[in-house]
C-alpha cells in the first residue's frame, strides 16, 4: 500500500482515473478518517517545457478549491508535493457523478433539478466572485449525495480572470460539448462560459443527454455553434432557466442574479409531477434533430496537443465567426453585398436588421448531394404541404401539396432566388454568403406580422434551406436547360403537430 505525505496519507485503492489525473481513496492516518487523493498524472506525449504547465495547474486546483468557502464546493485538506508527484488531499464524497445518477435512474425531476441548479449557481458564484472561471462544469463534475449539497469538483483547469492564460501551447483543454461558443471562438475568460456549461448541465440533468452530445469533436463543436436546444419542460422557471443560460450571444446570456430570482421561483411552486412530459408541449421547440447518442459511446471529449489537431478547432471557429455567429446576435445587413430579390411582399421592410431566433432550426441542403433530394416542383410563398425538411426527406412533389385549411405540416414562408437566369450558366456563391442571406431573410420575415401568433418563437419553428452546388449547376432535362437556385423557408409546429388553419397571412 502507497503512502505520502510522510506516511500520513495511504493510498487504498484507485477511485478513477481522467485526463489530468488519478483519484485514490486515501486514508489519514492522523485524523483517522477517509479522504480521496489526487494525484497528478501527466499524459503520455507531453513536451517536456510543457510539463510544469500540467504541475501548475494541480497547484492551482489546491489554492482555488481551498480558497472557496461554498457547501457545494470539495472541500482541500492539504497539498502534498514528494518524489517529483504532486498530490491534491480532499473530503471524501461518498456519491456518484451527476453523469452516473441520471444514466442509473433517469432524468432528474422539475424540483429536484432546481434544487442541484441552486446548489451549483452558488458554487460558481463564489468562484467568480474570488476572480475565477472554472471552465470545466460538465455532469461529470458534479457529485451528487443522497443528502446535502451537491458537489463541484475539478478546478484543476480553472483560470483566474487577471492571471496569464494557463495553457499548455497548442491546447484548448475542456469538454467541448460544455463549451460555449465565444469559448470556442478564441475570446477571453469570463463567468458567462460557466453559466453556459451550467445551462447544459441542468439540460442533461432534465433531459438525459447533452444538448449538444453528438458522435464526433467536430460534429459537437458545430452544433454548439449552430443549434438552440430547448428544453422539453412545461413553461416555466425551469425551462426559463436553461434557455437562457444556453444563450449563444453572451451579452444576452442569463446573468447570475437573474438566473437566481428564476431558480427562487423554480423552488417556490409546488411539486408538480407532470412537470417533465415525454413530448414537446406546443409552447416548447421539439427534440434535437440528432438524437441522444448511445450511451456506451458518450464519453467525455477532451481536447488537447495529444488528441485534437489545431487545424479542426480552427475551421470550426473560423465556421462560426463568418457563418454563424451573426444569426446568434443582432445586425444590420453587410452592406458589401447585394439582397436577393424574394417573390412576394412582407409587412415588415426588408431594411429592417434580421434577428436571431430560437425558432430556426439547423441549415439544410438541397439537391442530389444535399441533405434533401431534389425539388420536384415549385412552390410558392403560402402554400401547404404535407412534408417535413428534415435530412433524408424526400423530394418535394405534387402529392404533397394540400389546403392550407386542411392538416399539414408546413407552409412556404419564404422563397428566395437569386438575380441569375435559371437557363444560363451562373457560379455558385460562396456557401456562407448564401446561407447568410437567406437565413436573415428567412428570420426578418418569420418575426415579422406575416407570420400569426403571440409567442410563436415557442410555438413555431422554422427551416432554411438552400441549394447545393450540384443543384445549382446547370443541366439539361427533358431536353431543356435547367438549374435548382431557389432557397427556401418554411414554417410549421414546434412541437411537430400538424397545423389546421394559415398561420400566414396572405400578400
Amino acid at each position: 500500500m502507497r503512502e505520502v505525505g510522510n506516511g500520513r496519507y495511504r493510498l487504498v485503492r484507485e477511485l478513477g482515473r481522467g485526463g489530468m489525473g488519478a483519484v485514490w481513496l486515501g486514508r489519514d492516518t492522523v485524523l483517522d478518517r477517509d479522504v480521496a487523493v489526487k494525484e497528478l498524472v501527466i499524459p503520455g506525449g507531453v513536451p517536456a517545457a510543457e510539463r510544469a504547465v500540467y504541475r501548475e495547474r494541480v497547484l492551482r486546483e489546491a489554492r482555488i478549491a481551498g480558497g472557496l468557502a461554498d457547501p457545494a464546493v470539495v472541500t482541500v485538506h492539504d497539498l502534498v508535493k514528494e518524489d517529483d508527484q504532486t498530490y491534491i488531499v480532499m473530503e471524501l464524497i461518498r456519491a456518484p457523478t451527476l453523469t452516473e445518477l441520471v444514466e442509473r435512474g433517469g432524468p432528474l425531476d422539475a424540483r429536484a433539478a432546481a434544487r442541484l441548479a441552486a446548489q451549483l449557481l452558488s458554487a460558481l458564484e463564489a468562484a467568480h466572485e474570488a476572480g475565477v472561471v472554472h471552465r470545466d462544469v460538465k455532469p461529470g463534475n458534479v457529485m451528487v449525495p443522497a443528502k446535502g449539497s451537491a458537489k463541484l469538483t475539478d478546478f484543476g483547469i480553472a483560470q483566474s480572470l487577471d492571471d496569464p492564460r494557463l495553457t499548455a501551447t497548442g491546447s484548448l483543454i475542456g469538454s467541448p460539448a460544455y463549451m460555449s461558443p465565444e469559448r470556442l471562438s478564441g475570446g477571453p475568460a469570463s463567468p458567462s462560459w460557466d453559466l453556459w456549461a451550467l445551462g447544459a448541465t441542468l439540460f442533461f440533468a432534465t433531459e438525459g443527454y447533452g444538448p449538444f452530445d453528438r458522435d464526433s469533436t467536430s460534429a459537437t463543436m458545430l452544433a454548439v455553434m449552430t443549434e438552440r436546444p430547448r428544453p422539453r419542460l412545461t413553461p416555466g422557471p425551469l425551462a426559463e432557466l436553461i434557455t437562457g443560460l444556453l444563450e449563444p450571444d453572451p451579452e444576452l446570456r442569463l446573468r447570475a442574479d437573474r438566473a437566481h430570482r428564476l431558480v427562487e421561483r423554480a423552488l417556490a411552486a409546488d411539486p408538480d409531477p407532470t412537470a417533465r412530459v415525454d413530448q414537446p408541449t406546443v409552447r416548447t421547440a421539439p427534440a434535437p434533430a440528432v438524437p441522444a447518442p448511445d450511451r456506451r459511446r458518450r464519453t467525455g471529449l477532451v481536447l488537447s496537443a495529444t488528441l485534437t489537431p489545431l487545424f479542426v478547432i480552427g475551421a470550426l471557429v473560423l465556421l462560426y465567426a463568418t457563418v454563424f455567429k451573426p444569426y446568434f446576435t443582432l445586425g444590420v445587413p453587410d452592406p458589401t453585398t447585394t439582397p436577393p430579390t424574394t417573390s412576394g411582399t412582407s409587412t415588415t421592410s426588408s431594411s429592417a436588421p434580421p434577428t436571431s431566433s430560437p425558432a430556426m432550426q439547423p441549415v439544410l441542403t438541397i439537391g442530389p448531394d444535399g441533405d434533401i433530394a431534389r425539388y420536384g416542383l415549385v412552390t410558392s410563398e403560402n402554400e401547404c404541404l404535407n412534408w417535413l425538411p428534415v435530412k433524408g426527406a424526400p423530394r418535394i412533389g405534387s402529392e404533397v401539396r394540400t389546403g392550407c385549411y386542411a392538416p399539414h405540416d408546413v407552409e412556404v414562408l419564404r422563397r428566395v432566388t437569386d438575380d441569375s437566369d435559371h437557363d444560363e450558366e451562373a457560379p455558385y456563391p460562396p456557401v456562407e454568403e448564401l446561407t447568410r442571406r437567406v437565413v436573415a431573410e428567412c428570420t426578418r420575415v418569420f418575426l415579422s406580422d406575416k407570420v400569426l401568433g403571440e409567442d410563436k418563437e415557442a410555438t413555431l419553428r422554422f427551416w432554411v434551406v438552400i441549394p447545393t452546388a450540384e443543384s445549382w449547376r446547370l443541366r439539361v432535362q427533358s431536353g431543356t436547360r435547367t438549374s435548382d437556385r431557389a432557397s427556401y423557408c418554411f414554417v410549421g409546429r414546434a412541437d411537430g403537430a400538424k397545423l389546421t388553419e394559415p398561420i400566414m397571412t396572405e400578400d
